[in-house]
This record gives C-alpha cells, structure tokens and sequence, in this order.
C-alpha cells in the first residue's frame, strides 16, 4: 500500500472517533433544537488565505496557537443552535447548513494563511433521518458542487472509472472505498446501505481548490429504519493536498514538495495505467477523457524558470 493510501487510512481512523463524538453532540443539539430553543442562524463565511477574510469572532469561535507554530481556527455551534456557513471562492462558492462546526489549519512557516477548512454539518436538523433522504440529500448537495463548477478529481493512481462501475470499485477490497465516486452516480438503495459506515468519497477541484465530500453515518440513538448522517466537506489549497498529501509526517519534504511532486506523479500515472489495463481486461470501461487538473504552484514554477 502506497504512502497516500496509508495516509488516508489514518484519517480515517481518525475520523471516525471525531464522527463518533460528534454524533453524540449532533443527537444533543437535535434534542434541544426540538423544543424550541433553536434560533434563527446567522451566515458564517470562511475563506482559503488570510484568516482576516473568514468569520472568526463570532459566538463559539476560538483561535488555538499549537507550540508546534500550528494554528487552528474554529467555531462551534451550541445550545441547540446550527449553523449555515458559506465557503467563498468566487464563482465556486456554496452553502451548506445545519451546521455543527468548522475548523482552519494555518501554520506559522506557510505563507499562504488557512491552507484547509474541515465543515461538519448534518443532512437535516433532526437527530436521524431515513435512509432514502440521506441518500438524497446527499445527492442534492454534490449537484449543487457541479454546478459551482466542482469537477470531479481522481487520484492519480486510481483508474479513471465512471457511474456504477466507479461505485463498484470504490466497494470492491482493491479500493475500500479509498476511491473518488462519480458525483452523477446514484447508487441504488441496496448499494446505499451496503455502503453505510465505509467512509464513500466524492473529490472535486476547482481553480487549484480540492474538495473531499465524505459521509459518516451512526445509529448509536437505536432508531428504527433511521441513522444520523453526518457530511463533511474538506477544502485545501495545493499545498495542503500536495505537499501534505503525498509527503505526510516529512517537514524536509513538505518543504520542497513542488520540486518533488512531478517525480511522484510519474511514479503515481505508472501505478494508474498498470490498474487501468487489469480492469480493462475484466471488462471495466476507462475514461480516457479524464485529464488531470493543472496544479498551479508547478505552472508557475515552470514560467519562473523559463523567464
């Protein structure tokens, strides 16, 4: 198993015990917001770059200075209140509500300011929802991406699959849904449930912006024919999802990802295509349509040098 995949892997163990307790608060909230003590939210803007330019003063904000020159920037909805934030990135922008919390990652020696904002809100306000609305709702937001001009990213190892056939390989033991879905995709309500508790992914990009949308589903409330879902939209800029992406845990590396990247990229494409012809031979169609998307930091590396 490659770096990145081991990476992921991490995450998501991870993620799962930050989803867990954040099940558990959501059920919370659910609960208080049901008798009536739920206000009307109030909109929350964050933005990639200066922290300036994102909404970090309001109730339930707080700024963390890590010793290590970490610096983390979150707000946190309570009392029964959710919140509706908007990520702003011009024509890419969108909203997202029922909202439990936000969090931005900056670090004193990264220039860039917020280099990653992690939004976590619910598919509804109420403490469980059926599964077919889940699924839906679901749905509902990944159009809503596409038409902010979200395309669809692959990693550059995995094969470039679309529809059922993406779904059946992000399921299948090779991926274990370590695997970007096909946003236009529904999957039946067989393949919905079958999926429940396995992290699925859609990744997107835009305008050197990556977007992971995962899902985390719970039925810790013991409810019949319902689970709490809890979504989760990840943004980074290039050097979040690059540099620490495909050098996790190496500060030396992470330092010169740029001059790195295109070394790891080819290795990457080679692990791609070797994949590509085994599904092919099973009968997979490839996309062959599917181009990479330009990173911008080694465009203008290359512009650098040939000036």
């Amino acid at each position: 198993m490659n770096s990145k995949k081991l990476a992921y892997f991490s995450v998501c163990l991870g993620a799962i015990a930050i989803c867990i307790a954040a099940a558990t608060h959501f059920l919370n909230f659910s609960s208080l917001s049901s008798k009536g003590t739920n206000m009307p939210p109030t909109l929350t803007l964050v933005r990639l770059g200066d922290p300036k330019g994102s909404d970090l003063a309001g109730v339930g904000s707080s700024v963390d200075n890590h010793p290590t020159g970490a610096m983390f920037y979150q707000r946190e909805w309570t009392g029964g209140k959710l919140g509706v934030v908007e990520y702003e990135q011009g024509k890419h922008s969108f909203t997202v509500e029922n909202v439990l919390g936000v969090i931005g990652f900056a670090d004193k020696d990264e220039p860039e300011g917020i280099y990653s904002w992690d939004i976590s809100f619910g598919v509804s306000a109420e403490q469980a929802d059926a599964h077919q609305l889940a699924r839906d709702r679901v749905m509902e937001v990944l159009a809503k991406l596409r038409a902010a001009g979200w395309k669809r990213y692959i990693d550059v190892e995995d094969p470039r699959l679309t529809g059922k056939q993406a779904w059946n390989f992000a399921a299948s033991r090779a991926a274990n849904w370590a695997y970007s879905l096909d946003s236009t995709y529904t999957p039946t309500m067989d393949e919905w449930i079958k999926a429940k508790g396995k992290f699925p992914k859609w990744v997107f990009y835009a305008d050197g912006v990556y977007l992971e949308f995962s899902i985390f589903e719970s039925n810790m409330g013991g409810f019949v024919g319902k689970s709490t879902y809890l979504l989760g939209v990840n943004v980074k800029n290039e050097y979040a999802f690059y540099g620490l992406g495909y050098f996790p845990g190496d500060a030396d590396k992470i330092h010169n990802w740029k001059a790195l990247l295109p070394a790891e990229l080819e290795k990457y494409h080679a692990m791609r295509f070797k994949t590509e012809a085994a599904l092919k031979a099973q009968g997979f169609t490839i996309d062959t349509t599917y181009q990479d998307p330009p990173i911008k930091a080694l465009q203008s590396l290359s512009g650098t040098a040939t000036q």
